[in-house]
């Protein structure tokens, strides 16, 4: 028995040796509430809260390891065949639990804090993502590369999510383009109650890289509600709207009878797809140059 012990002890050492030799180490990641996350190995199993965190996961190769998701966690097509377990109003805690997760991904604009308290209890871990600047959306693609073991294939897409937003910002924002005339913009996030986004949001960072200012932009909520009243104070010289589908909301057109408005005398009235413009994720690009070009269109109507 002494004997048998030795020499596992043996083989125990030289297999650690040999992972030494080899450069391996944990996997530590750091999520958007500033805590440190390790793991032994990348993680195989995922349950993903968020519909953000399911289309990046997909974009760095790691959509397999996603064993549960949120409702409208529907791009790329093969996201809508994993299981659901629950969405923004109430998450299925027993669902999650059945799936025997190694990581949860949560986002906590859209989670409530008590069910996630709730998983925390039960021993799951859970990586807060929640992303607020350009800069965010690719350190998400990072670390998710990170955990899954997918580094090369999360380097590409945060090289390919960088490349664009340089384009977006040399040809359209005011830093790069100091002749360029500022737009006003209203982003209209619903109409009852009458909402908004403040300067805190990636949305308003689009606004920003495209050459214009949230006209709201100082508020102190998130997600504030604003009067009609404001607005016509403030004026905007483009309205903006993403609703909850794939057709324009037609509360985006209530605007027409302020014939006061500079984006109503201008027919400056936008609908950006919502999965383009309210996820922060790679194709958040593409809705933020559907921005420009519209700001783009409202300079030259001033000109």
């Amino acid at each position: 028995m002494i004997k048998q012990s030795l020499i596992c002890l043996t083989l125990l050492i030289f297999s650690s040796s040999l992972l030494a030799d080899a450069g391996f180490k944990k996997i530590e990641v750091i999520d958007d509430d500033g805590i440190i996350h390790t793991f032994d190995q990348p993680v195989k199993r995922i349950v993903s809260l968020m519909p953000h965190a399911t289309e990046l996961l997909f974009e760095v190769g790691a959509g397999d390891r996603v064993v549960g998701a949120v409702k409208y966690s529907d791009y790329p097509e093969a996201a809508k065949e994993i299981p659901r377990v629950g969405g923004y109003s109430a998450l299925n805690i027993e669902a999650i639990v059945a799936l025997k997760p190694d990581l949860l991904i949560a986002w906590p604009e859209g989670n409530r804090n008590r069910e996630l308290d709730r998983l925390k209890a039960l021993g799951l871990p859970i990586l807060v993502s929640d992303p607020r600047e350009f800069n965010d959306i690719a350190n998400a693609l990072t670390v998710y590369g990170k955990v899954t073991g997918k580094v090369p294939e999360a380097e590409k897409a945060v090289a390919a999510f960088n490349k664009k937003l340089n384009y977006l910002r040399t040809t359209y924002s005011i830093e790069e383009n100091s002749a360029q005339e500022q737009i006003s913009v209203f982003y209209q996030v619903w109409n009852s109650p009458l909402m908004t986004q403040n300067g805190n949001t990636f949305i308003s960072r689009a606004i920003e890289v495209c050459g214009g200012v949230n006209i709201f932009a100082d508020l102190p909520m998130t997600n504030p509600q604003v009067s009609i009243e404001s607005i016509l104070v403030q004026d905007p010289q483009v309205i903006v709207a993403s609703g909850m589908g794939q057709a324009r909301p037609e509360w985006l057109d209530d605007w027409r009878q302020y014939k006061t408005l500079q984006a109503v005398q201008k027919n400056q009235l936008y609908h950006i797809l919502p999965e383009l413009f309210q996820r922060p994720t790679s194709r958040f690009l593409t809705g933020t140059q559907q921005l420009c070009e519209a700001m783009q269109e409202a300079r030259d109507n001033a000109r």
